[in-house]
């Protein structure tokens, strides 16, 4: 595995079999229907106790929980909004490309030689989706993961098929 720029792979869309980035939707939607849940539970517990119509610095307290928990919602939002946007993956006929990070990046590339293991980590709700993680270990004990992939276990295929793939070099000798 190296860690350099990718003026070494040719850019043709020929050479690439899969690309993606994180896939945040189904975790959004979670987050959002959870923070509702959550709304509509605390505000019934404080409408229950009599106190959601009570002021609190000249506003109501039901208000203020609704505007703590669109805070709350609206910092894993942008969290997951800055995943995505820090993640790229493509994966060539001949290497794995990671590029994260957004001001400075980092750009991994795992070649078939230097490819070592890899591993698929689904949640339960990650198996419900259809989305998961995809951590692979280069030779040099340097993991690289691949969050929140799409179809996870087709991906993990589809690199193992051009991770496993010998690698032919042919030199030439000087004969004598």
């Amino acid at each position: 595995m190296s860690t350099s720029s990718t003026d070494s792979i040719p850019h043709t869309s020929a050479n690439v079999v899969w690309s993606g980035k994180p896939w945040i939707l189904p975790n959004a939607v979670v987050l959002t229907i959870s923070i509702l849940v959550l709304a509509v539970a605390v505000l019934w517990i404080e409408g229950l106790a009599g106190i959601a119509f009570n002021q609190l610095i000249g506003v109501a307290i039901a208000v203020w929980t609704g505007a703590v928990l669109f805070v709350v919602w609206l910092i894993y939002a942008l969290r997951l909004l800055l995943i995505r946007a820090s993640n790229s993956y493509v994966l060539r006929k001949d290497a794995l490309e990671v590029r994260t990070g957004i001001l400075s990046t980092r750009t991994s590339i795992v070649v078939p030689s230097g490819f070592s293991d890899l591993e698929v980590t689904q949640s339960v709700v990650g198996r419900l989706i259809g989305s998961g993680d995809i951590r692979v270990n280069a030779q040099s004990e340097h993991e690289i993961c691949m969050k929140m992939v799409r179809h996870p276990q087709i991906v993990s295929a589809q690199i193992r098929e051009i991770m496993s793939k010998p690698i032919v070099r042919i030199e030439e000798h000087d004969r004598v």
